[in-house]
């Protein structure tokens, strides 16, 4: 996989951190054809240990409510540049392929997104779409001692009554709690129980996703599940920032208890 990476100061909208020490790195990587950049961003004081992801470049409202945090904390985060859109579309031997970045995390889910999206699946292409996935686990996911992965939906294309339906008679596939007073669109997911229980205490729509008992989709949360890399989905209705930002200030005792431990490459 080529990489090219640059070290710049902070001079993007995207976030707005503008303190001396705050930094942004690019990192370009080629597939099949095709520049796709990663942008991290890190606030002072930056600790590495917890990550901020967003992977649909399309959620601008997510990204916002990390900004205002981040600006009060420190962290760092990370996008996908993809011109505002969702999904990927790259050039392969003169073909357009998609992809969506956020089924890209095993086999089967490169397969299934690539096979879904284009016009026909290629094994070369999806190869290329394979070594962006590897490097990009190994860039900043591995090293991560918790992923809070950024994302938002239309009022109620998505909500945690979706999961409500889906888990309704296998109580094996997880566990949901709702707050009344709550938008459904806003709402938290994991697939760590115990953050499950702490997320529930503060009175938060939440998901618990039992990874062992659905299908690997390739998505971040089946893959951070499965290496042990504990993991919040941040969901919001598209204009929620105030709830979204509202939602990370009452975890906040979790995410600086992350940031505290040792940072996964310090012990490698």
């Amino acid at each position: 996989m080529k990489k090219i990476i640059l070290i710049l100061l902070f001079s993007s909208s995207f976030i707005n951190c503008n303190r001396k020490h705050d930094v942004s790195n690019v990192t370009t990587y080629i597939i099949g054809e095709t520049k796709v950049a990663v942008v991290e961003k890190r606030c002072y004081p930056c600790d590495r240990g917890v990550l901020f992801v967003n992977l649909h470049d399309n959620e601008i409202t997510s990204v916002k409510a990390a900004e205002q945090y981040l600006n009060e904390i420190g962290g760092r985060i990370i996008n996908i540049e993809n011109n505002g859109e969702r999904l990927i579309n790259f050039r392969y031997k003169g073909e357009t392929f998609t992809f969506d970045p956020n089924r890209i995390y095993s086999s089967a889910g490169i397969n299934s997104t690539i096979t879904i999206l284009s016009l026909r699946y290629d094994s070369n292409a999806a190869k290329g779409v394979s070594n962006f996935a590897k490097s990009f686990i190994a860039d900043y996911i591995n090293s991560s001692n918790l992923i809070i992965s950024l994302h938002n939906n239309m009022d109620s294309s998505l909500s945690v009554i979706s999961y409500k339906d889906m888990q309704a008679g296998n109580d094996s596939s997880g566990k949901i709690f709702i707050n009344p007073a709550m938008d459904v669109d806003d709402f938290m997911l994991t697939t760590d129980t115990s953050l499950f229980a702490r997320i529930k205490e503060k009175n938060i729509n939440v998901v618990w996703e039992n990874v062992e008992a659905i299908e690997d989709d390739g998505s971040l949360s089946v893959y951070a599940a499965r290496h042990n890399i504990p993991y919040i989905n941040l969901e919001a209705q598209h204009k929620h920032s105030e709830e979204q930002l509202s939602m990370l200030k009452a975890i906040d005792d979790i995410i600086r208890e992350y940031m505290q431990e040792t940072h996964k490459e310090d012990n490698q």
